[in-house]
């Protein structure tokens, strides 16, 4: 009786269909993830110039309760509604100065008066940033502020 060695011509050619859409598979998802490699430090950043300015007008007075002289940059804002409006084509400082390396982002910043849960829109303001990344990719930040 004699026994058998070896492998068939289709169990070759099985095996090889398997191995190839197996390595095809892993190609395929570390070029995807390679591709997509910068998109959490754009993202990173984006929330960290989202953050920062949300913090800055936060610290802000409201409207109506201080007085700045003028002063280059941000820092001759007197109240939070100063911000209202402005946008920025390259993020700077409060002094108005360029932060290196975030020359390709952008920022625009709205505030409005803002009624909410029993607080009557004279007293409240809804702060919005939206941060636009190199590649046009935006991230917004908003926060509800009152005198209450």
């Amino acid at each position: 009786m004699s026994t058998q060695r070896g492998v068939t011509l289709v169990e070759l050619i099985v095996a090889l269909v398997l191995a190839g859409v197996v390595l095809g598979s892993i190609w395929s998802a570390w070029t995807l993830m390679g591709s997509r490699s910068a998109d959490p430090l754009v993202a990173r950043q984006q929330l960290a110039i989202a953050q920062s300015l949300l913090r800055e007008i936060e610290l802000q007075p409201l409207p109506g309760s201080a007085t700045a002289a003028a002063t280059p940059g941000r820092t001759g804002f007197a109240s939070i509604s100063d911000y209202n409006g402005l946008t920025m084509s390259g993020i700077s400082d409060a002094e108005g100065q360029p932060v290196p390396g975030l020359e390709n982002y952008g920022a625009s910043i709205t505030v409005a008066p803002q009624a909410l849960e029993g607080v009557p829109a004279s007293d409240g303001w809804w702060v919005a940033v939206q941060v636009t990344g190199p590649g046009g990719e935006r991230l917004q930040m908003a926060s509800w502020r009152s005198q209450r």
